[in-house]
């Protein structure tokens, strides 16, 4: 008997060490079984802080976030008196850099739309305030606009900061801290912005000058008109930079492109390929190219003033 009861005893033991896993309930003493366990688990999360991600610094969405207008604009003096419109020189401030520039404000009592022109790339060596760009932001202010054409950072006499690889996100902070100076000042007496109308604006950009005025037209609802001329529109996109670059499907700007087909500076077809993109968001736009014309039109006998008239034409169509 003694044998057979040792052996019973030795079976059990057997049969319950190969039970399975699961058929053992472990309980903890104290345990809290009034709420189920995937309940629990939910309001742990929703106890959890949510960590939010900050947008990439040169993105539209950090620009659009981005606070301007924190220094002030400075009137150097009146640089020329003409029939049509009165030029000034200013300065302002925009991330602890100085920038130049001018305005060309319109004769009469206003109020007038503004337009903002910016320049392209020339090497710093070689730009001066009154450069090419001039030509195009008088024929502008001569139709009643005022006319805001800064120098944009690293092109003197303004200051320069590092801007490798930074999307335009510089420059275009230069246009947004001009245009919030502008804002500050609108109808206040004695100002040159007393009759600044900034309900409809227009944009105007060559070259570099191009890219950046798209980025400016995603960030500025109340850019109706877009002048793109022999723009770089294709060597940034959403896509390769991971990031917002352009805007265009929530942009409600009409746009207008130029660019010469012997362009030896930007490619033609990077024309051709952002009219297509227009076309495929449905935006109204015109599009001309000049046969045999070079990257700027300023000594070509009739190529440079259609291009002008067009451009005062179109802003006078889309802007007011």
């Amino acid at each position: 008997m003694n044998k057979l009861k040792h052996f019973s005893i030795f079976v059990f033991l057997i049969l319950a060490a190969c039970a399975p896993v699961s058929s053992a309930v472990i309980v903890e003493e104290g345990a809290d079984f009034s709420q189920p366990e995937a309940e629990q688990a939910a309001d742990t999360l929703e106890d959890e802080p949510v960590v939010e991600i900050a947008p990439n610094p040169l993105s539209l969405e950090a620009l659009a976030e981005k606070e301007y207008g924190l220094g002030e604009l400075r009137v150097e003096y009146t640089w020329e008196n003409k029939a049509e419109f009165t030029r000034y020189y200013v300065t302002y401030d925009s991330d602890d850099l100085n920038i130049h520039g001018y305005v060309n404000v319109p004769v009469g009592e206003g109020p007038f739309p503004v337009v903002i022109a910016l320049h392209g790339y020339i090497p710093a060596s070689e730009y001066e305030t009154l450069d090419y760009s001039t030509r195009y932001a008088d024929s502008i202010a001569r139709k009643g606009y005022i006319v805001l054409h800064p120098n944009m950072r690293n092109f003197p006499p303004s200051d320069s900061a590092p801007r490798r690889g930074d999307y335009h996100s510089g420059f275009t902070t230069d246009v947004m801290n001009l245009l919030e100076y502008v804002r500050q000042e609108a109808g206040q007496e004695g100002s040159i912005f007393e009759n600044a109308d900034l309900s409809s604006m227009g944009i105007w950009g060559h070259s570099l000058g191009g890219s950046v005025a798209l980025r400016v037209s995603a960030l500025v609802p109340e850019i109706d008109a877009v002048v793109l001329y022999a723009a770089v529109t294709q060597r940034y996109s959403n896509g390769s930079a991971g990031f917002g670059v352009y805007d265009l499907e929530n942009s409600d700007a009409a746009f207008q492109v130029h660019h010469g087909t012997a362009d030896p500076t930007v490619r033609v077809s990077s024309s051709t390929r952002f009219c297509a993109q227009l076309e495929a968001v449905e935006k109204e736009y015109e599009c001309f190219f000049y046969e045999d014309a070079p990257h700027t039109f300023l000594r070509l006998g009739q190529d440079d003033p259609l291009f002008i008239q067009r451009v005062v034409d179109f802003y006078a169509a889309e802007i007011g």
